[in-house]
């Protein structure tokens, strides 16, 4: 997925997917909207994460995750949505 440098959208909510947060997302610095909500993703945000600089909305709610978000987020000057509630952080 990291390789997928130009994608603007993924939406892989309601999947049943598992693990922890795949760090090479951060590579797909065009990526405007990451949804994977309602899944079962564990761990914690990754800081590579924090150079997705267009993302507008990240909605990472109903999974398992924890820890504290990065403060590499604070890059991401275009974020206009973010939704990380029940989980662990």
């Amino acid at each position: 997925w990291g390789q997928m440098t130009s994608l603007t959208s993924l939406s892989l909510s309601f999947n049943k997917l598992s693990g922890r947060l795949p760090s090479s997302y951060g590579k797909m610095t065009d990526l405007q909207y990451l949804f994977l909500f309602s899944n079962q993703l564990t761990g914690s945000l990754p800081v590579e994460w924090g150079e997705m600089t267009t993302l507008r909305g990240l909605d990472l709610f109903d999974n398992n995750l924890n820890g504290r978000l990065p403060s590499s987020y604070g890059k991401m000057a275009d974020l206009k949505i973010i939704s990380l509630f029940s989980n662990q952080l």
